[in-house]
């Protein structure tokens, strides 16, 4: 089944806000961040369970940005990426958990790295 290529800004955002907390969560659990194949697993999952469509470029793109991103998180810790709250981020479905302060945090932090640097054109 194609899915067509409908990611739109908060969509872009949704997606590079979950591969983050991924990223982090991975961390937190193993020491190291999440594997190329890991991180286009956890890509793959997310388009399917939210029925979006991204081509290829844009996967690359969110998907590089999301170690970034991750990588500043770890390196200049606030409260809500502390690591305790890093598995609050998800759901038991392995969803963002929007009802944690921490997930809508990430999610805002996310949208604004992608209007500031223009990832979403």
């Amino acid at each position: 089944m194609n899915n067509p290529l409908n990611l739109d800004l908060r969509a872009r955002a949704e997606l590079l806000a979950y591969l983050v907390a991924s990223h982090l969560l991975a961390r937190q659990m193993t020491g190291n961040w999440l594997s190329a194949d890991h991180v286009v697993e956890s890509a793959v999952l997310w388009l399917r369970t939210n029925g979006g469509g991204a081509d290829v470029v844009q996967r690359v793109m969110l998907s590089t940005r999301a170690l970034a991103i991750a990588e500043q998180l770890e390196a200049e810790p606030t409260p809500e990426f502390m690591p305790q709250p890093i598995a609050s981020l998800f759901c038991e479905n392995l969803r963002l958990d929007f009802r944690s302060a921490a997930a809508r945090d990430l999610y805002q932090h996310c949208l604004t790295q992608l209007l500031q640097t223009r990832w979403f054109e």
